[in-house]
């Protein structure tokens, strides 16, 4: 039997080991957890980083692997390709391309090169380097080479910008530091494959997010799809998509990128040669019948996907993070029924009971997330105010500790009126 090792336990890579399972292969999932979510689905579980790229290659050495994948993971992604040049396995690009493509001070550098458009940035290591920089406020900092905007913070001045730089760079492995300047506009995050120097759009979305609490943690907690964004716009993602491939050798990949629209025009704020994380998989198969977990297989495999059953997206969907204050979960109440009365089209859950929360992070104080599809934007706001009259978070007091106010149907913005 082919073996198949898998970085990293998360939501996606649940459909991951199931699809690997049905093309014929043993699962083995490395992950430091002792129960990531996709554990129970896996042949078998290592405890270990996926980060480590010696142990990492002598587990595959021990399992004699035929592939070493990871699908969502942009610093798991390096690992594997390392494992996948040192045995001769397949992989879609190069251990060095993986690098590029996740150290963001050799991504914007390429970008650059290449005339791919992206805000005004400096790479520093030390603060001081900031304060002699020209670049205006408000400025984004954010870390080289972390996942899940880990210690990213906009920075309205030099003063904020010092505690924000410090942040950044504790999450940073390489000590580097991105600053930029902030482009108003709606964001965006396009999801696409490349294969054969053309770019397939599978799904624009439009990214809906806020800067909460005293720290200011950006916490994008909705999307909507298709994003409302003109068709020239539209024309000019395709295109970004291909500068991107044809900038960094990317081919037979998936592929996305975040950037911000500017009437017609797009700047790249990143992108990573990979799935999305969370829901957004499963969200894009609902939506336009696209496999994005088999197209990735497929990837790594050296194999073309099939698009001929792919379709644009006709309805509109919406994404809703469902946040939580800090505490530690005691019950998450009224969920259940949701699907079955037809308010909701998928739900996934990040944490569950006795979890603990913490406000100050926005990946840890995510509790589920969920999709919900309509017709038009008024049928999608009154679904999401249904859910959120029915649903409730509580903490081991039985105290309320759900984020009622972050969702798309309490909170006017331009942009989804």
């Amino acid at each position: 039997m082919k073996t198949a090792v898998v970085l990293g336990g998360t939501v996606p890579h649940i459909d991951l080991i199931c699809q690997l399972k049905e093309r014929g292969f043993k699962t083995v999932l490395v992950d430091y957890g002792a129960n990531p979510p996709a554990k129970p689905y896996a042949d078998e579980h290592i405890m270990e980083s996926t980060l480590d790229k010696e142990a990492v290659l002598g587990i595959a050495k021990a399992h004699n692997a035929d592939i070493v994948i990871s699908t969502s993971v942009d610093q798991a992604n390096v690992v594997c390709c390392y494992v996948a040049e040192k045995l001769g396995l397949p992989h879609p690009y190069s251990y060095e391309t993986a690098l590029d493509v996740t150290d963001k001070v050799r991504m914007k550098a390429i970008m650059h090169q290449n005339g791919i458009e992206t805000s005004r940035h400096i790479s520093i290591s030390e603060f001081e380097e900031l304060k002699s920089a020209d670049l205006r406020f408000p400025i984004m900092i954010k870390p080289a080479d972390s996942n899940s905007a880990k210690g990213v913070k906009k920075a309205e001045n030099i003063y904020e910008a010092e505690a924000d730089f410090e942040l950044a760079k504790g999450y940073s492995r390489n000590g580097m530091v991105i600053a930029e300047e902030f482009v108003e506009g709606p964001e965006i995050s396009a999801y696409g494959y490349i294969c054969g120097n053309e770019p397939h759009v599978i799904m624009i979305q439009e990214r809906i997010s806020t800067y909460d609490g005293a720290d200011k943690v950006i916490k994008c907690y909705a999307s909507l799809a298709p994003a409302r964004i003109s068709e020239k716009a539209k024309e000019n993602a395709a295109k970004t998509l291909m500068q991107i491939a044809k900038a960094f050798k990317l081919d037979n990949t998936p592929l996305f990128f975040q950037g911000i629209v500017r009437g017609d025009d797009i700047s790249v704020i990143e992108f990573a040669p990979r799935t999305g994380g969370g829901i957004s998989t499963q969200t894009m198969k609902k939506a336009a019948n696209f496999d994005f977990i088999s197209a990735s297989i497929d990837s790594w495999l050296g194999n073309q996907p099939d698009f001929t059953k792919s379709h644009p997206v006709s309805r509109l969907y919406a994404v809703n993070q469902v946040y939580a204050d800090t505490g530690v979960i005691g019950a998450i109440c009224g969920w259940d029924e949701l699907e079955k009365d037809g308010l909701i089209d998928i739900i996934s859950f990040y944490r569950g009971v006795h979890a603990k929360t913490d406000a100050s992070s926005a990946g840890s104080s995510r509790v589920f997330v969920m999709v919900v599809s309509g017709d038009n934007e008024k049928q999608i706001k009154e679904k999401i105010g249904a859910v959120f009259s029915r649903i409730d978070v509580l903490d081991e007091n039985g105290r309320s500790m759900i984020r009622k106010d972050l969702n798309l149907a309490d909170i006017e913005f331009a942009s989804i009126e």
